[in-house]
């Protein structure tokens, strides 16, 4: 773990309470209005954001379809209305003026379910590189980037973007553990980007910890498992399951990341450890955080294929996990 430690409880913070009646006084204005209505006026105040998703992959259908199924929500009791204006994958892009509309984001997330890439889409597709397709959609300070790819090369794209005053929402960890100097270029708006599914899945570990912190308590530890990959994966093997056959049908079932060597070898939890350290206020790198892969070196060059099929030449080192459960040990 990163020498930052940070232990503390939520309930460490000091909070202001309303007196009873003061509650009584809320619930009663709550009652008198529906909670998808409005407030008065708040149709004129509705706010277009124009959202760029980099990366229209697994998280990123879930980001297009939570936004379709909550449209009429953040509108109603936000004002704020959310856009799709582009996907953008490594290869390519596809983009409206406006808005694309619902049923060409389906097609195209349909097309990239089945392994094609979007500069090949066939309703509109572009090829490009990322920084070209951005350039081409713009990003100002109407606009949302969306982060849901696994690599740190959108960096760059995101502090771009916070420099032109959009907003940036990222899934992605690397970006957050990049080289400190650029770090703090990406946080030089804190309240221009949100992070906060990099770790613990949004559970809110990260707003907790920033509460925490803001409200003047001192933090001295963190403590957690900070993998619910590797939570599985140890799950199945304590059922006797080969470590080949759990590591793939996480895989399969996108519980790892991309490359499952992210998780296996215990990079993922490095960059959660990071993430929450530099919120505590340490200006470590990812080379600070020690780790031991749950793979032979010689594993680490290969690509993701070859690494998928090698995995089965571990399975007999790691069934002595299922045994020692089995005889009431635990391996160290």
């Amino acid at each position: 773990s990163p020498h930052a430690s940070p232990h503390a409880s939520p309930h460490a913070s000091p909070h202001t309470h309303a007196s009873k009646a003061e509650a009584r006084g809320l619930r009663q204005q709550q009652q008198a209005r529906p909670i998808t209505q409005p407030p008065p006026n708040r149709r004129q105040m509705s706010k277009t954001t124009r959202v760029v998703l980099l990366g229209p992959g697994l998280v990123g259908r879930a980001v297009c379809n939570l936004l379709k199924r909550s449209r009429a929500t953040h509108e109603a009791r936000h004002g704020l209305k959310f856009d799709v204006v582009s996907l953008i994958d490594s290869s390519g892009y596809v983009a409206a003026s406006d808005r694309l509309k619902d049923e060409v984001i389906s097609s195209a997330l349909s097309w990239k379910e089945e392994g094609k890439k979007m500069k090949d889409f066939s309703t509109g597709g572009t090829a490009a590189d990322m920084k070209a397709a951005l350039s081409s959609v713009g990003l100002d300070a109407n606009t949302c980037l969306v982060d849901c790819t696994g690599t740190d090369a959108t960096t760059p794209f995101l502090v771009q973007a916070i420099s032109n005053g959009a907003s940036v929402v990222t899934a992605n960890k690397k970006p957050v553990c990049c080289p400190y100097q650029e770090y703090e270029k990406l946080m030089a708006k804190p309240t221009k980007i949100g992070f906060e599914s990099t770790v613990g899945a949004g559970t809110p570990a990260i707003h907790t910890l920033k509460h925490i912190i803001a409200s003047g308590d001192s933090v001295t530890k963190i403590q957690g498992a900070l993998s619910g990959t590797l939570g599985y994966l140890m799950t199945g093997l304590q059922e006797g399951k080969a470590y080949s056959d759990v590591v793939k049908e996480a895989h399969k079932l996108g519980f790892t990341e991309p490359d499952p060597r992210d998780d296996l070898g215990g990079m993922d939890v490095a960059r959660k450890a990071l993430i929450l350290s530099r919120l505590w206020g340490s200006n470590l790198e990812i080379t600070d955080v020690k780790v031991e892969p749950l793979f032979p070196e010689k594993f680490a060059s290969l690509d993701i294929p070859d690494f998928m099929s090698s995995l089965t030449e571990l399975d007999a080192e790691f069934s002595k996990v299922s045994k020692a459960g089995s005889n009431g040990h635990v391996l160290p």
